[in-house]
């Protein structure tokens, strides 16, 4: 996707937001545009145009402006010279918190061999960012959610990595939540990377399960239409059902 189709489909998404609201995403737009200028993702698009997928997302699931400047301006403070000062300077505090609470989160090393403690300590930060702003999550899922989307332009071994740690953190957090969408993709996507052999057997067995569906239901429309029939209406109405009141039986 290019910058000016991302930019086109952000300003699309964010029609229940005030003009003032707009215009101070314009400005998140251009000032984000600006710092991941000359960055690339792995699938060679410009850089800006993940982060302007991020804040669409969050702008679909009806944000509000603080969270999606936080969305497009959520890799600056890693990935770019943007700092703190301009960030508070031009968006306030509540959006800086957001992107530094997002920035926290990315840091956070889910690494396998990790010892115990270094992973209880991990998960703390992490429940501690979420403490601070349940929004930073959010972000964070829109952010994961379209990197899971360009998932198959990693090498192999990072894109299993990156799956694992998908299913172990951020689907477990979505579980949650009660986010079953979110989950569902995450689940989806992820499941036949790090399972591949029984991803198979299960499409396998939903194609039999499908055909025998198919064959199932015109039997079923068969024997519905025969106790449907005319004269099966006409027996019902002819010799009604009669049952015992309650002052009856008593």
């Amino acid at each position: 996707m290019t910058t000016e189709a991302a930019i086109v489909q952000l300003k699309k998404a964010i029609t229940h937001l005030s003009r003032e609201d707009k215009a101070a995403i314009d400005v998140a737009i251009e000032l984000g545009t600006r710092a991941h200028a000359g960055q690339q993702r792995e699938d060679g698009t410009p850089y800006i145009t993940h982060p302007l997928i991020v804040a669409t997302y969050l702008a679909n699931w009806g944000a509000d402006r603080d969270t999606i400047i936080a969305g497009i301006l959520h890799d600056t403070l890693e990935d770019t010279s943007l700092s703190e000062k301009q960030i508070h300077k031009q968006f306030g505090k509540r959006v800086l918190l957001l992107v530094e609470g997002v920035t926290k989160f990315s840091k956070a090393d889910f690494a396998e061999d990790l010892s115990l403690d270094a992973k209880i300590e991990t998960l703390r930060k992490l429940f501690e960012v979420m403490r601070t702003d349940i929004r930073v999550v959010l972000i964070k899922f829109a952010d994961r959610l379209h990197n899971i989307e360009t998932i198959h332009n990693l090498p192999d071994e990072r894109k299993i990595r990156f799956a694992q740690e998908t299913m172990d953190v951020y689907y477990k957090i979505a579980d949650h939540l009660g986010l079953r969408e979110i989950r569902r993709v995450f689940s989806g996507v992820c499941s036949p990377i790090l399972h591949p052999e029984e991803h198979e057997e299960f499409l396998m067995w939903r194609e039999t399960e499908e055909q025998n569906i198919k064959q199932i239901i015109p039997e079923m429309k068969e024997q519905l239409q025969e106790h449907t029939s005319k004269d099966a209406l006409v027996s019902l109405i002819a010799k009604p059902q009669t049952y015992q009141s309650y002052t009856d039986v008593r």
